[in-house]
This record gives C-alpha cells, structure tokens and sequence, in this order.
C-alpha cells in the first residue's frame, strides 16, 4: 500500500527527534496533546486521534515533496504472551527506494516501544503486559509517515502463582487476613486458590455440561455494564448457585477487539479448608491490570470492552459459562479518598460494642489508589474528644474539617500537605462547603469564614436564607448549592436545592434558583448531599423518600434505621431536568437474598433488623453522593454511600452497622462506599450514569460513609508525574528521569492532556475540552 504524507512545518531534524524523544514515552491515558501549538485542522497537523479501523494511517499527499516511505506498510501483529518475552517487527524508512536517517516515535508507550534514532529502521517492541493498537510515526523534516501495529496479548495459568508478588498479595495465609483492613486484595474473600489437579475437573471446565441455568448460577459482582477506570485493584468475583460450592473455577477475559485474552483455573483456596465454601474468587491483580490497560481504547465497531466469562466446576461436572461485558475507561483515577467510619479499628475512641474488646472508633479515614486497606487521617485513640467523624473535605485535598466527638460545637481543620497533617481549632461546622482551593468554607449556618483559623468573611447575598443545610461549592468555585432548612422568601424550602453565583473576589452570592423542587410531594420527599460534577453544568444529590427513626426534620439526611433514599441529579441551572439515577442506583439488577436474614440489631438502641433484611429494597439505599473533581476517561466519578449487598461477602440486614447494636467483628456491614460513571457529554434529563463498583480498600468490618475522592496535596516542580492534575503549576511534561512536574513553556498557546487550562490557555488536543479546570476527554469513546 502507497504511503501518504502529511506536511507540518520545516523543522531540522535534530529539533524532531528531541521532540519524538519526550513523545515516545507514550501513556495511556485518554488523549496525547502537549503543551505547545493548539491541535487544530486548521493548523494542519495530525491529530493522532484514534484510528477507525486497522491499517496503514497518515495524512494528505503533497505532491511537492519527495516521498518517504516506510515499510512494511501493511498492518503488522506482534503475539505475546504473559511472562515472555514477546517477538518484535521491523520497519525500514526509505526516500527514492534509498535507506534514509528518521527519527521514529510510538504513541502508545505502555503497549509498545521504538528507539528514537535518527535511523533507516527501527524495532518496535511489545512491552508484553498491554495489547491494543500502536501507530509508529516515522518524521522527516516536516514529512511524517504513519505504520499501525497490533499487539495481542494471551495468558492462561492454573493455580495462583505466588513468585508474581501482585498475586502473592492475594493469598490469604489465615483467617484473620480475611478481614484485616481491605480484605484479601484490597476487595475481600479468601483470595486465589491453587492449581487444579484432578483431571477430570480440568477437562470439565473446558467443556461445561450445562449453562448453569438448572441450578441458578448467578453472578452476584460485579454488575454486568459497569463502568471501570484504569488502575484500580481487580474485583472481588461472587457467585450464587444451588450447589453452594464448587471445586474448581476457570475465568476468561478478552477484549473486543482480541487485543487481550487469557484463562485461568484454580481451584479452592487453602484457607477454605477452615472457613466455608468457595463462593468467590478474585482476579489476578497483574492480570486485571494487563486487561485493563488493553482496553478502553477503539475498534472500527465501536469501544474496545472487557468481557469476562466464569465456569464452576463440582464432583467434576462444570457449569457456564456465565458472562459479563464491562466498560474500561481510557484513564487512572489519582488521587485520594477520605471517608468516616463508625466502627473502625485503626483508632479506638468509644466503648460499649457488642464484638471484639469492646472498643471502636468514630474516625476519618484515607485510601490512596492501589492501597489495599486505608490509613487513619483524623481522630486517635482515647474517648470521645478523639472522635472524629462528621467531616467535609476541599476538590485540591489540602483541607479537612472534622467536628469533635466529644461537643458537637467545636470543629477542627487539618491542613494536609505531602509529609503531614496539621490539627488547628476553626470555625464551627459539621458539614461545610470548603472551596476547590482549600482556604475558606461556608458553614451550615450561612458563615463564611477563612482556613485555617476561625477568621469571618463577610459576605452579601445570603441573608435570605439561616440554614444551608449541606451546601457545597463547584470545583471552579463559582457557585454553591445547598438545600436550605430555612428561608424568608421561599415556600416550603427543606423541599427544594437551590444553587447560587459567587464570586471569591467580593464574596457576593447572586443568582439564586431552585433546581429541584419537591414541594408538591409528600413531605418527606427532600433533597441533600448535593454535589457537582467537574464541569459545574450538573448537580447530583440525594433524593429521600423516607427519613426513618431519625424524623423528618434534619439539614443533614440520615442514611440510617429506616432512611430510604437514591441518588438523582439535575441541571444546575433549573429543575426542568430531575432524573433519577437508575444504574447508578441499581434498579432492575440488584440481587437480593432468597430470603430474609434473621438477627436481631440496634441503631442507637432502636431495633432495625427487620428493615430490608433480604435486600429487596437495596435500590433504595443510595445516599451522600460526591464527586470527582478532576473528570476522566470521559466520565464524571459519583462516590457514594451505599447498604446494598456488597454479593455474597457483605450480606447481613443493612441497617445493622452500628457497633453498639451488632457485632461487626463477627458479621460485616454492609454500609460501604460505592464509584460509579457518569457520561460527562449527556446532560440531566436522561439516566447518563452506569452500574457502580465497590471502592477497594475500606475497611471490610466497618461501616463506611461520606467518601471525598479529591486530589493529592500538589507536587512541586521536578517531582514525579503522571497527569497535570497532581502538579502546583499544572504541568506534567518529560524530564530526565520521566515525567516531572513543571510549569508550563513560557511560549505555550496551549495545555496538555490532563495538565491545567483557562479561557485563555486551551487544550492542544482537539479532542480535549477543559472541565474543571484541566484538559480531558469530554465524553465517553
């Protein structure tokens, strides 16, 4: 096939090589722009957008120019298979049919690389842990020929193999492991079982007798469409069958577009032996992490989706195979998650539990991505002037406010920086909104006041209303919302959110308008938690439709003994568009028990045991939803308060997560925090959002809430990168060493995938748009 060329400029070579270099790193993250000349087709540059099907690709023909050619030009394929070094394919650069000096780069460095030259040929070589599709630029004073190649990746195992230490982690030695921190894996269970060895049970698994229909094989989690970012630690796999256990289990994973396949069997987890039956099952985390980062990308048909197929296998007769496709977002979630737990052991502040010593804590908690159980951020041991629950958090994750304990009229601010945490008195609030930037909040009670200290801002705008409930700013900080307890102007207000104007400058509020307006219903039908998404055009909240033993009449929405309540959003510029969020909230898909669970719990001294003891009412039990502040791979990332059934790990009455009322040493809580995806490109009106994935890392024998996922405190310039939103100035660029934080070139018209952006410095890439703040993919693929 004729190469094509496209023209971009006369530059030197010398100069184009040291480009390539800092271009040849490669990411995978969901687009490729640099900050320098804006990606435009009025520019007349490539946009190394995604190709729409397999085959040589490079831009229009000058007639002009001498032609470079690169060969083969045909779309090549490179086979590797996991924990082999992989083969490699060779290109020869050519002009007039004679060898000719290019400089060489690939887009995709975690799939394959190239060495820069300048040189008449290079090796593309496979990196062997991600498959996808790799374009291979070849450059020469301006000329630039594009060459595809395909790298598909395979794998199959039988048994966990423990010298991989991403899969040694996930074996469980004894029984306190299993619910130590996270769990086993960060995800909980009894981790990867051994090989399997009867021969009869391994030729089963490869050719089932049956679907599994007959004995109601289910797969409980994860949901089937659920949305998944990059980097996150594989999913705990649970299933429900009449058999109620199984000897042997094979999983296969494979991309649509084949760049991904792999199989592997395994049988019973040794600690089984002690504990139940095999019921669950993990998958290898270096795994899920080479499946993951395979796809996500695009086929000429359409997203490059992960499917997962599941066979068991007992009395060696096997079943399945039972499938799920899932969603793989094109980027990584950084960042850290800040959530309170009442039952923690990390800190032991109150007394009086059914379980254990006797002893637990109140408690804000920490989980960096990839950590396998969380950290303790707020509150010690001691009493109940150590407790630290009711919290609020800032979208740059420099601060934290958290009221005492032990007098619910003090509060203190944590100022969170790289190496430490600092603990001073502020101005009183248990639920305030804090700005993007950390340096002032708002308080329940219409108070603005400075961080950190106790230092009041005067504001105007406000005086209409005396109670904000739980309001909270945008992630530009240009407006607030709040669902108001108290108002001199509007009707009915507990049953309305309302969203403000303001500007940080003169802290005036304007603007005021109502986007949710529940006053026509039954009074207990009110909005709270709300919160918006990254580019500040949509709200989501929670929507109560019962506030249980608690009443009726608080600014914070309970979420406990009887509360019942899903996660909506609408317009943050009317109420014209209020939709509830039904994949998010799990209508039509949820499982439920086959029946109810009898025990006998407390909440605060109230029986609540019999409240939705088999979960047939878990879509309704969907509250305090945050969001992301930074969108990614196309979607904006809800976090949320959740006491549906986490499958068959976490399946005891939901309202039975107090530690005074239950034992949570020998039973787990179902009140977790859950992700789930939301289209950043569709607005209110329609249900935008995808089935929701359990959050790693919580604590499996503690009730958890009101999860803050926001970004690290800020890297200075020269420290390490891998977006721009985890650098001061905004800018994660290549250095030396690799990617390195830095500002922005002086000369630059405009701003890089995931670095900062303005009104007056755009996105380079074309296909990028700036939401929140910084350049990304506006919508999913």
């Amino acid at each position: 096939m004729p190469a094509s060329i496209s023209r971009s400029g006369a530059f030197l070579l010398s100069m184009i090589v040291a480009g390539v270099v800092a271009a040849a790193c490669g990411s995978d993250l969901e687009g490729e722009g640099k900050p320098g000349t804006r990606d435009s087709d009025e520019a007349g540059t490539s946009s190394g957008g995604p190709s729409t099907g397999f085959g040589d690709t490079d831009g229009s023909t000058n007639p002009s120019s001498k032609p470079l050619d690169v060969q083969p030009s045909g779309l090549q394929t490179i086979q590797a298979v996991l924990g082999q070094a992989p083969p490699t394919v060779a290109f020869t650069a050519t002009m007039n049919d004679q060898p000719i000096n290019v400089a060489w780069a690939v887009d995709r460095g975690e799939i394959a690389s190239v060495d820069a030259g300048p040189s008449s040929s290079a090796t593309v070589k496979a990196t062997g842990t991600t498959g996808g599709l790799v374009t291979l630029s070849a450059s020469l004073n301006g000329q630039v020929v594009k060459r595809e190649v395909l790298v598909q990746v395979t794998g199959t195992q039988n048994g966990v193999n423990a010298n991989i230490p991403a899969q040694d982690a996930q074996i469980a030695h004894n029984p306190a492991e299993l619910t130590a921190g996270g769990g086993v894996g960060g995800v909980g269970g009894e981790g990867l079982g051994g090989a399997v060895t009867d021969p009869a049970t391994a030729t089963a698994l490869g050719a089932p007798s049956s679907d599994g229909t007959a004995k109601h094989l289910t797969l409980l989690y994860p949901y089937d469409k659920t949305v998944f970012p990059r980097g996150m630690l594989a999913p705990l796999l649970q299933w429900r069958w009449d058999e109620g256990d199984a000897d042997a289990i094979a999983i296969h994973l494979e991309t649509t577009s084949k760049s991904f396949s792999w199989t592997g069997t395994f049988g019973r987890p040794a600690i089984l032996g002690t504990t139940g039956k095999y019921i669950r099952s993990p998958i290898p985390q270096d795994v899920w992490a080479a499946a993951t980062n395979s796809a996500g990308g695009t086929t000429s048909s359409g997203p490059d989706k992960l499917t997962m197929t599941l066979v068991v296998a007992k009395g060696g007769v096997a079943y399945g195979p039972i499938q799920e496709t899932w969603t793989i977002a094109p980027g990584r979630l950084s960042g850290t998650i800040y959530y309170n737990s009442y039952g923690t052991k990390l800190a032991e502040n109150q007394g009086d539990a059914v379980g254990g010593n006797k002893r637990f804590g109140g408690a804000v908690l920490s989980i960096r991505v990839g950590d396998t159980g969380p950290k303790l951020t707020a509150g010690t041991n001691g009493g109940d002037a150590q407790c630290r629950v009711c919290h609020s958090v800032s979208a740059n994750g420099a601060s934290l406010i958290a009221q005492l304990g032990n007098n619910s009229a003090l509060s203190s601010h944590y100022a969170i920086t790289p190496t430490s945490i600092n603990e001073t008195p502020t101005f009183n609030s248990a639920y305030p909104a804090i700005a993007p930037d950390g340096a002032s909040a708002l308080s329940s009670n219409a108070v603005l006041f400075a961080l950190p200290g106790t230092t009041l801002v005067p504001t105007t705008g406000l005086t209409d209303f005396s109670n904000l409930g739980t309001p909270a700013f945008s992630p530009d900080g240009k407006a607030v919302v709040f669902n108001p307890m108290a108002s001199s102007t509007l009707a009915k207000p507990t049953q309305k959110l309302v969203v403000m104007d303001y500007d940080a400058t003169t802290h005036a509020f304007s603007g005021q308008r109502v986007v949710f307006d529940a006053s026509a219903l039954d009074a207990k039908v009110r909005p709270g938690w709300p919160a918006f998404l990254p580019d500040a055009k949509s709200i989501v909240f929670q929507r109560q439709s019962d506030p249980g033993l608690d009443g009726n009449g608080l600014g914070d929405l309970r979420t406990r003994k009887g509360a019942y309540a899903q996660i909506y959003w609408t317009s943050s510029a009317d109420a014209n568009s209020v939709t509830p969020l039904d994949n998010l909230n799990g209508k039509g898909y949820l499982p439920k028990l086959p029946a109810k669970t009898i025990m006998s719990c407390t909440g605060d001294t109230l029986p609540v045991g019999d409240y939705n003891a088999d979960h047939a009412l878990d879509v309704d039990q969907n509250y305090e939803p945050t969001v992301n502040p930074v969108a990614t791979g196309g979607y904006a990332w809800v976090v949320f308060t959740s006491r549906r059934m986490y499958g068959n790990e976490a399946t005891i009455p939901p309202f039975c997560s107090d530690p005074r009322g239950v034992d949570l040493v020998q039973n787990i809580t179902t009140k977790k925090l859950w992700v789930a995806a939301i289209d950043l490109n569709a607005p209110p009106g329609t249900d935008a959002s995808h089935p929701a994935f359990y959050l790693p890392a919580q604590e499996l024998l503690a009730g958890n809430a009101r999860g803050f996922w926001v970004l690290d405190p800020c890297r200075s310039d020269g420290e390490s990168c891998s977006s721009g939103d985890q650098c001061c100035n905004g800018s994660c660029g290549a250095g030396e060493a690799g990617l390195v934080c830095g500002a922005s070139p002086p000369n630059a018209t405009c701003a890089g995938h995931t670095d900062k952006c303005t009104d007056t410095l755009p996105c380079c890439d074309s296909r990028d748009r700036c939401i929140g703040g910084f350049c990304t993919t506006p919508g999913p693929q």
